[in-house]
């Protein structure tokens, strides 16, 4: 089983345009205190994202060539898991 690591990077004051999610407006980034780590296992893989923020945040998982996570609203120190198939491919960590 391989891991992957990922850091979302946000500058502060400025936000980075991260795809539409359908709505026809860009979504920013999440922030960077929002971690996510992706194992990619022999049939799928999982996405574990923890807030690691002191404020609650909205963020969701983008993932190509396969559906993404819906809108999960995170507490401080919560997180949540989206698992897919192989196929797909880790494609960012919008807020929402």
């Amino acid at each position: 089983m391989a891991t992957i690591t990922l850091a979302v990077v946000a500058s502060a004051g400025t936000a980075r345009a991260a795809g539409t999610g359908g709505s026809g407006r860009a979504l920013a980034a999440a922030p960077s205190c929002v971690k996510v780590k992706v194992d990619k296992g022999i049939i799928s893989q999982t996405a574990y994202v923890k807030n690691g923020c002191s404020s609650t945040k909205r963020v969701k998982v983008r993932w190509s060539f396969a559906p993404d996570s819906g809108c999960n609203t995170l507490k401080p120190g919560q997180g949540f898991k989206t698992k897919r198939g192989l196929a797909a491919q880790f494609d960012g960590l919008p807020s929402c």
